[in-house]
């Protein structure tokens, strides 16, 4: 995948869904439904999405955002009812730094937040009440996969994740409805040489929800309804991408052979101007030492004749020489 995240999108969603809640009452369900998820743009199925039997569906792919490239399936799917279901949100991306410039569909935060403080902010822009936190028993095994990330980069990338579940409750048309609101937050710190440091942060975010006193009873379908990658178009969408980064990079050099270009025809013109400047500088020089040279001769020839009271005289403007006068060099 293309993108900062410590672990892809495919498992960022499994961690969410094998771990809401804590731990569930009875066996798998017995009927289930494959849900397409297509690619609106490569056409595409990009993932498969299972649903309980008389269970509705919806999803799409999402495109990534200016801050990072990567495309994320969003999906929801309830039971005939509504009351009973599982939805996630549209990725959320951040990212600051040396040369980083993210655009308004990225949040403006300037540091790592955990997934404990996503979620309580999301509780509140949900206007949700918080009853209690679930404790996750991967965080360990996910920091130990950042830990070996950041040792094959080489120091180059040091990765974060973190993952929180709040057990929230609320009411839709006057039936109470309990939930599990998990988040998980996935952040690089990624070294540049000759730029610095580039911090980019993504969240994922996902609800199962059921009529009070029936969430647990139902955690055994939401942990059945298991999302899948379709292979195939992800092989699609990196060859795609691949070919984006090279057609850009491809501008960027012609842009930057263009300004090359450029600057070497004006560093020719200052050169040539110089050069010009020079030759003007000697040939003025040039000038005044004739001119100095001349007047020099000049002023001697004068004294001579003045020693001598030599008398000259001119015809059509040209000073002869008249008896023991000597001859010049000079008018």
């Amino acid at each position: 995948m293309f993108g900062p995240f410590a672990v892809t999108v495919a498992v960022a969603i499994a961690l969410l869904i094998g771990a809401c809640g804590g731990k569930a009452q009875g066996g798998e369900p017995a009927g289930m439904w494959e849900y397409a998820i297509n690619d609106p743009v490569l056409q595409m199925k990009a993932w498969t999405l299972a649903v309980p039997a008389g269970w509705k569906a919806e999803g799409t792919m999402l495109p990534g955002s200016s801050c990072d490239s990567a495309t994320s399936p969003v999906y929801r799917a309830a039971s005939a009812d509504g009351m009973t279901g599982v939805y996630s949100l549209p990725r959320i991306d951040w990212a600051w730094g040396r040369g980083v410039r993210p655009g308004p569909d990225c949040l403006p935060i300037q540091e790592v937040v955990s997934a404990r403080d996503f979620l309580t902010y999301m509780t509140r822009a949900l206007d949700v009440g918080f009853v209690r936190e679930s404790p996750d028993p991967q965080l360990a095994e996910l920091h130990r996969q950042d830990e070996e990330s950041s040792r094959r980069s080489g120091g180059n990338m040091k990765m974060q994740t973190d993952l929180a579940h709040y057990l929230v409750r609320y009411s839709v048309n006057g039936q109470p409805i309990e939930e599990w609101l998990s988040a998980l937050v996935s952040c690089s710190d990624t070294m540049i040489v000759a730029v610095g440091h580039r911090y980019s942060c993504s969240a994922f975010v996902a609800r199962w929800y059921a009529p009070l006193g029936k969430l647990e009873a139902t955690m055994p379908t939401f942990r059945a309804m298991r999302l899948t990658l379709n292979q195939p178009w992800m092989d699609a969408w990196t060859a795609a991408m691949v070919r984006r980064v090279r057609a850009l990079y491809q501008r960027e050099t012609a842009a930057l052979l263009q300004q090359g270009r450029l600057a070497q025809a004006a560093r020719m013109r200052e050169h040539q101007a110089f050069m010009d400047g020079m030759r003007r500088g000697r040939d003025i020089d040039n000038q005044r030492f004739r001119e100095g040279q001349y007047q020099k001769q000049k002023n001697k020839e004068d004294t001579v004749d003045y020693v001598l009271d030599c008398q000259r005289l001119y015809s059509q403007g040209n000073r002869a020489s008249v008896g023991n006068c000597p001859d010049r060099e000079t008018q």
